[in-house]
Parts: structure tokens; C-alpha cells; sequence
């Protein structure tokens, strides 16, 4: 790849995980005001948005060799578009406050406003605001090689130390997927199956882990592969800081919400560049938009 691409590619990268870390700080002020059930309802959405992004743009073609060697190497750029949903929850105020209370507050990606509610002896409860956005990003590296009786192997890293206030940021994906029309030769599409391990750490405020199991069809016509797939998926995301106020360790073990999704996309095949874009129904919907470099694809 030209060391001109090689900057770009690396500057989408940064940008991306400097979005997410200029958050990061935001994220841990604002959580670290709850200590109990508040708080998991509080990044639930957030949980969503990591498992969801980083289950996306795993492939944009079913068409596998059955021996010889296929490449690709690029980046995946996805977007995750927040409801109006998870916006807010109903949260019941915590610790000593009385009378126990509870209001409709913000998520954290819900309004930047912090909610009040008064209590006894004009006691005040505040329940923090959020970021106040409705998408979040995020791009990962690819690369895919293959082919091995059908199968390859896919491949997801990047590595970066932001410094003392936010530590190192760590992607790490691995997957292999499987020729499936190879065995079914009278069907006129290219079907797969692949399965997919990923984590994400950001110093010690955040880690996921998520794997993915997808059946995959495509079919090319002229520059244009149309493909679309059917997936499971699952995601543990733990979110953990220190809480001054209560002087203590707070640790949250949340799940993803996403369970199945429906994705449907297109890539154009521009000679060995690939630009492919796809949407991904979910209870977290994602859009996915991937630019790389295809050797024997199609």
C-alpha cells in the first residue's frame, strides 16, 4: 500500500478512537455519580453501541476460493445511529436521599441537562446528564486472507497509548469463515458461514468482548456485489472507576442488547479497490462503510 494511503488509513483510524476517547473522560465524570442499578441502566445503551460496532463490517462478499490465494485489507467505518429510546430510563434515587424517588433522566447519550428532584429538609438529588448525541463511530482495520478448502481467515488489530489520562486502546478480532456454495453448486449465489471473536480495552474504564456467528450470500453482477447476511451475536461490555464521592470501586457488567441481525449491503468492485456500504437492522442498527484493497474478489 503507498505510504500516502498507509497515513490516510492510519489518520481515519486515529480520528475515530480519539472520538471515542474525548468521550471516554466525559463518560467516567458522568457515570461515576451512580453506584448501584442506576448506573447499568445508565451505559446500557452504551454497551449496545460498542457490541453492535464492533460485530459490523465483518465481510462484503460470500464468495470464497476453494484453494488459492484471496486478499483484503482495509478499513470498516461504522455508525451507530442512538434512538430516541435509549435516550432516557426511569431511575430511583440512591443511598440516604428521602423520600425515595423516581424520575425519567438521561442516559448517556441521552440530553447534556442533569434532572433534580427535591426531597426532605429541601434536599436536592441530582441525576447527571448525558452526551447528549445521536451517533456514535467507530472504524476498525481488516484484513482477510485466504483460501484453504474454503476457508479464511479474518483478522482485526489496532493499537494505540493515548497517554496517563486515558491509557492504551486495544482492538483485537479474530475469525475464520467457510464456503458453503462450494458443496451446493446449483444455487446461482455465493453462501458462507463465518464465526468471529473481538475485544476492545481502553485503559481500565472500559472492556468488551463480543463473537458473532453469521451466515453470509452474495452475488456479483458487473462492478457490483450485492450481499447480505443473517447473525447472532453476543456482548459483555464492563465498565469500572473509582467513585470519590462513595470512595469505593465501581464495577458495571453489562450485555449487549443485540441479539439477531439482518444486514444488506452492496460493494463496488473499482479494479482491486473495494468501497462497500451496508445497514445492519438490529435493536442497535448499524451503518457500515468500508474502503479497502481486494485481490482476487469479487
Amino acid at each position: 500500500m503507498p505510504m500516502k494511503n498507509k497515513s490516510l488509513f492510519l489518520s481515519l483510524l486515529l480520528m475515530s478512537f480519539l472520538c471515542i476517547t474525548s468521550y471516554a473522560q466525559s463518560i467516567e465524570e458522568l457515570v461515576s455519580k451512580y453506584t448501584g442499578d442506576n448506573g447499568k441502566e445508565y451505559m446500557q445503551p452504551f454497551a449496545n453501541y460498542v457490541g453492535a460496532s464492533l460485530n459490523s463490517g465483518l465481510y462484503h462478499t460470500a464468495h470464497i476460493k476453494k484453494m488459492g490465494f484471496q486478499m483484503y485489507l482495509g478499513i470498516q467505518a461504522t455508525a451507530a445511529f442512538i434512538p430516541d429510546k435509549y435516550k432516557t430510563f426511569t431511575a430511583t434515587t440512591e443511598g440516604s436521599f428521602t423520600p425515595v424517588q423516581t424520575a425519567d433522566v438521561s442516559t448517556i447519550f441521552g440530553p447534556s441537562e442533569s434532572t433534580e428532584v427535591s426531597g426532605d429538609g429541601g434536599t436536592v438529588y441530582v441525576f447527571p446528564g448525558g452526551l447528549n448525541v445521536s451517533m456514535m463511530p467507530l472504524a476498525m482495520p481488516q484484513l482477510t486472507i485466504g483460501s484453504v478448502y474454503g476457508t479464511d481467515l479474518t483478522i482485526r488489530y489496532f493499537g494505540y497509548n493515548f497517554g496517563e489520562d486515558f491509557g492504551k486502546l486495544r482492538l483485537f478480532g479474530i475469525g475464520v469463515r467457510h464456503s458453503i456454495s462450494q458443496y451446493v453448486t446449483s444455487i446461482p449465489l455465493d453462501i458462507a458461514a463465518g464465526f468471529y471473536y473481538q475485544t476492545f480495552k481502553l485503559g481500565d474504564l472500559i472492556d468488551a468482548n463480543t463473537w458473532s456467528f453469521n451466515a453470509q450470500a452474495s452475488k456479483t453482477l458487473l462492478i457490483f456485489t450485492f450481499y447480505g447476511g443473517l447473525g447472532y451475536e453476543h456482548a459483555k461490555v464492563n465498565i469500572a472507576y473509582f467513585n470519590e464521592e462513595a470512595d469505593t470501586d465501581v464495577e458495571f457488567r453489562l450485555k449487549g442488547e443485540n441479539n439477531i441481525r439482518l444486514t444488506a449491503g452492496i460493494n463496488f468492485n473499482l479494479g482491486p479497490v473495494k468501497l462497500n456500504v451496508d445497514y445492519s437492522l438490529a435493536k442497535q442498527s448499524i451503518l457500515c462503510v468500508g474502503l479497502g484493497i481486494g485481490i482476487n474478489e469479487k
